[in-house]
């Protein structure tokens, strides 16, 4: 047996995996705060739908409060139905498109982060841009500091743009594929472009827009590019579902949508040159389905938009880093390329598996750094695995060569 209790935990990303963790470890009884880039005014856009499959919602079951899953199920749609493979006229070319496993739900990103930040009240600080991480004295854990050489530790402290600091036992880097925790632990890996581009809306459900996307999902091919759809019909609506289930809980009102993903060729000039916002990205996606059936374009006219852009991945597999009081979660650790879902499913297991180890050295059952190290074996393996899933689930969805061009 060892010394009971762990310390605070910090956690730098108050994403969907962070907040996951958060939950998880207040409801093992310990000491954790979340501290967050953004500064709180408005919510920040990572995408519209994702499907949760049953790894990531039995996560957000062992971590939420009863009433706050309630509010999650609750606020979630199907994901059933057929998987539709269309051309640009709405031929059907397949009915049997893969698509999400039995029993996935689909939800709204920002309406799932609102519903995280509930009960973690001033366990979560906005505005903390992270730009170093330092070592206490002492100790024998190891942590890298800015320069690259490792120190041991005893406590490690978070240093933030703003000139603040806070201090704990445990640093979770969960701020995301440009993670600077990331690349304290492991400078060498970097970020590089996957060569995918592509603009994303938002259009709200209508009779007409439904029939595009009866199913778990639908696919249009057409001359060198791909649109692909995916519904997100609430099973009640957010801000009503909330009002019954967690009074007190902001939640502005959301319509269903269908959301869309259109991926353009490499080569294509907004591929090359990124960046279009809002009715820009509007026209260039219109150019782009120049000739595509009615219903597909007036989904466009319709949405609301965001930017053109392009995909990062890291430049490797994550390797191991030096096992100590700082260590990954999610996209930190296993950036993965969009494939509904799976980089938040990933994370919230990252959430509770690591939750489950702290737990058990904050009850005196095992050490801090054995646990960590066995926690980022586990995270390596699954998270490693997860990059090359989204990899192979990409070849579904890149555009045709022109080779296969009609």
């Amino acid at each position: 047996m060892t010394e009971q209790g762990v310390g605070r935990v910090l956690v730098i990303g108050a994403g969907l995996g962070g907040l996951t963790l958060a939950h998880a470890l207040v409801r093992a009884g310990l000491d954790v705060r979340v501290y967050e880039a953004d500064d709180g005014s408005g919510e920040r856009f990572q995408g519209y739908r994702i499907g949760l499959a049953e790894p990531g919602l039995t996560a957000l079951r062992a971590s939420l409060p009863q009433r706050l899953y309630e509010l999650v199920e609750a606020t979630s749609g199907g994901l059933t139905g057929p998987g539709l493979l269309f051309d640009e006229q709405l031929t059907v070319l397949s009915r049997d498109l893969e698509g999400p496993v039995e029993g996935s739900r689909a939800v709204d990103r920002q309406v799932l982060r609102r519903i995280l930040l509930g009960d973690l009240g001033d366990r979560v600080t906005h505005g903390k841009r992270l730009t170093g991480v330092v070592a206490g004295a002492g100790g024998s854990a190891s942590v890298r500091f800015n320069d690259g050489a490792e120190r041991a530790g005893e406590t490690v402290t978070a240093r933030f743009a703003d000139g603040t600091e806070a201090t704990g036992a445990v640093l979770v880097g969960a701020d995301g594929g440009n993670s600077v925790v990331r690349r304290h632990l492991t400078p060498e890996v970097e970020l590089v472009d996957a060569d995918l581009c592509g603009a994303m809306g938002r259009t709200t459900i209508t009779d007409r827009f439904l029939r595009l996307v009866p199913g778990r999902g639908t696919m249009v091919k057409g001359p060198g590019i791909t649109l692909m759809l995916g519904r997100m019909q609430f099973d009640r609506e957010p801000s009503a579902a909330a009002a019954e289930l967690v009074p007190g809980l902001e939640m502005p009102y959301r319509d269903s949508y269908v959301r869309w993903v259109l991926l353009v060729p490499p080569e294509h000039p907004a591929a090359t040159n990124p960046g279009s916002a809002g009715e820009d990205a509007r026209e260039l996606v219109l150019e782009l389905l120049e000739g595509w059936h009615p219903d597909l374009r007036d989904l466009v006219r319709s949405a609301d938009m965001s930017a053109v852009g392009r995909s990062k991945v890291y430049d490797r597999p994550m390797p191991p880093w030096p096992v100590g009081r700082v260590t990954l979660l999610g996209d930190s650790a296993h950036l993965t390329l969009a494939s509904g879902g799976n980089g938040a499913n990933t994370a919230m297991q990252d959430a509770v598996r690591l939750s489950a180890r702290l737990a058990e050295v904050h009850r005196g059952e095992r050490d801090l750094i054995s646990a960590l190290g066995e926690y980022q074996d586990d995270l390596l393996e699954r998270g490693n695995a997860a990059v090359r899933v989204g990899k192979e689930a990409l070849k579904r969805f890149v555009p045709p060569g022109p080779q296969e061009t009609r």
